[in-house]
């Protein structure tokens, strides 16, 4: 370990851009209801008023790979509104009821921050550039997975020099099954792992990239999101010397 704390590596910047001024918004909306009430209660009374409120039954589907849950019955408040009115006391209910309900609503306003995050996130971590994923390949690495592949290294200046020149192609993912011959043995079509790539700060992926067998092929599988395949121009592997096997 450097010791160093790397945020890029731990944060997705799209989601905290929208997420800041969604807690900023929220905490405003808290504290204009607070001023407004009366006898307004203790804060942390309200504050754990507003956390059990966010308790919600949630619908989640998956959108553009990301999973959304849509809150659809308030579970906090319905138990809040019993807890507080069960001795008699509708005061009490309706000093901290609006406390609930911004707990409630403040789902809303987390998920449209979330569903925005989706486009932003596109917009500055596109998906089809491989520079998103390997945005720094000066301590890449070459990594042999199948133990009847060539012995080759690496060519850095080469990979370095196509990385904007690389093409997207579409997954042949049929063809590269049935390349499997079963008689004359396995073929690994992605032999080799590239390694030590560093992948854009604030982007919240991480991803595996396999070199095909020719070194021209890049299959990039992300932590998120659909593979990606890339064709290279020349060949970015060199046959001899050595390699480090998994």
């Amino acid at each position: 370990m450097n010791g160093i704390f790397d945020v890029g590596e731990y944060l997705h910047t799209p989601t905290l851009i929208l997420m800041v001024p969604s807690y900023i918004m929220i905490g405003i909306v808290f504290s204009i209801i607070y001023k407004k009430i009366e006898s307004p209660p203790k804060v942390w009374k309200a504050l754990i008023v507003f956390v059990l409120g966010m308790i919600t039954f949630r619908f989640t589907f998956n959108l553009s790979e990301e999973v959304v849950s849509v809150p659809i019955i308030p579970i906090g408040v319905a138990l809040l509104s019993w807890l507080l009115r069960r001795k008699g006391d509708i005061g009490r209910w309706h000093r901290f009821r609006r406390f609930a309900w911004l707990g409630f609503l403040s789902n809303f306003i987390f998920l449209a921050a979330s569903l925005l995050a989706i486009p932003l996130d596109e917009m500055m971590y596109p998906k089809k550039e491989p520079t998103t994923y390997m945005m720094d390949v000066k301590n890449s690495s070459l990594i042999a997975t199948h133990p009847n592949s060539k012995e080759v290294t690496l060519n850095q200046e080469e990979l370095q020099r196509q990385m904007n020149r690389m093409k997207q192609k579409k997954i042949e993912s049929e063809s590269w099954y049935s390349g499997i011959n079963e008689e004359s043995g396995y073929k690994e079509t992605f032999p080799y792992i590239l390694s030590g790539t560093v992948h854009e700060k604030g982007s919240g992926l991480n991803a595996l990239i396999y070199i095909e067998k020719d070194g021209k092929g890049l299959l990039i599988t992300p932590n998120k999101g659909q593979q990606v395949y890339y064709r290279l121009e020349e060949s970015i592997l060199t046959e001899g010397g050595e390699r480090n096997d998994s």
